[in-house]
């Protein structure tokens, strides 16, 4: 072999030697790309108290996509989190269904809260705090059991398949604020399933909460949006949503067949405000709702401290937390299973 032709050869290899590393390096810092923010938000976990963790979520979780999808079940949601977040990974699912509670009150200083018990059996609590780029920042509760997730489930939060599996959580919020002051709390209506057909674009109400922490900065945002879509629940049973803002609004949206209602109220709990029974007679739907509205009614005015006093007293003995979101300083206090001698305030900084 010629002296030219040993060079051409060591040269072809250095040249596809080369190559190769350009393209292992470049598929490297595309994964590491891709899964950065997975990864950034799965080391973000932390165990805060008994039955109480945190998550700082620094993943893009596609909400245009998510809007866009026609998801109409809870199954739809979790094939649409699975394909997207999972890679095609198929989790188990729980139930959906919550007796709870909520109400919105001022403080002496003009300030507003809005207070939430979370009524089920056996699941733990994850506050999951959000930071969209062109959207709103929010702290919101996560219902991870819907998924799967939890030490009930199997699959506790410790674990790796735990962390994991959290990805799932920024679909999965039942309660929250945004860092406009805008809350939203789901609660069930005993009404059956819901599925409106008006030809507008499908949304699932667990969707219906992340588009609104995300997208509306007050009550009248809030209700635009929604008024944009067919709202669809699941597991036999609706949904109403408790809407306030750190204006002093608060509302309660409901559907019945094809039509939205929106009833102006400071409180909130398992039967349609709209209903002709609640119409005619409202003080006997629900001692928890009585209870509220005659605490508000002789005081109009309530610390934090007030608020989840009277969380306490309309809480149940499944009562999974109690949190009551500060609308005007973007923080939020949880009493876990019902232990209201140890409050846990959350800020942005503490996820």
């Amino acid at each position: 072999m010629s002296e030219t032709n040993r060079i051409s050869k060591k040269r072809i290899i250095k040249i596809t030697a080369l190559s190769l590393a350009a393209l292992l390096t470049a598929g490297i810092i595309t994964a590491a790309f891709i899964l950065y923010g997975r990864i950034a938000s799965i080391l973000s976990v932390r165990n805060v108290a008994d039955e109480l963790y945190t998550m700082n979520f620094q993943q893009d979780y596609h909400l245009d996509k998510a809007l866009s999808s026609e998801i109409k079940s809870k199954n739809d949601l979790m094939k649409f989190i699975c394909d997207d977040m999972f890679f095609g990974y198929q989790m188990k699912s729980g139930p959906i269904r919550y007796a709870c509670s909520a109400f919105s009150t001022e403080t002496p200083d003009v300030e507003h809260l809005v207070g939430r018990n979370l009524d089920f059996n056996s699941i733990e609590t994850l506050s999951l705090y959000t930071h969209p780029d062109g959207s709103y920042a929010s702290i919101a509760s996560a219902d991870v059991s819907i998924a799967g997730i939890g030490k009930y489930q199997g699959v506790p939060f410790s674990s790796a398949e735990g962390k994991i599996a959290l990805l799932a959580s920024p679909y999965l919020c039942v309660d929250g604020m945004n860092e406009k002051g805008l809350s939203v709390s789901i609660l069930d209506v005993d009404m059956g399933e819901l599925h409106q057909d008006t030809e507008k674009p499908d949304l699932f109400m667990l969707v219906a909460v992340r588009l609104l922490l995300d997208r509306a900065a007050d009550v009248d945002e809030a209700v635009g949006l929604l008024r944009q879509y067919d709202i669809h629940s699941g597991h036999g049973w609706t949904q109403h949503l408790f809407i306030a803002d750190a204006g002093g609004k608060s509302v309660v949206v409901e559907w019945e067949k094809d039509k939205m209602n929106v009833a102006d109220s400071h409180a909130c709990t398992n039967f349609a405000l709209s209903s002709k029974d609640a119409q005619e007679n409202p003080t006997e739907m629900c001692l928890r709702f009585n209870t509220i509205n005659e605490w508000l009614e002789k005081k109009p005015e309530n610390s934090a401290q007030d608020a989840m006093e009277l969380l306490r007293n309309v809480s149940v003995s499944f009562t999974q937390w109690s949190c009551v979101f500060h609308l005007d300083d973007f923080s939020v206090d949880y009493a876990i299973d019902c232990d209201y001698g140890k409050i846990y305030t959350l800020r942005p900084d503490d996820f």
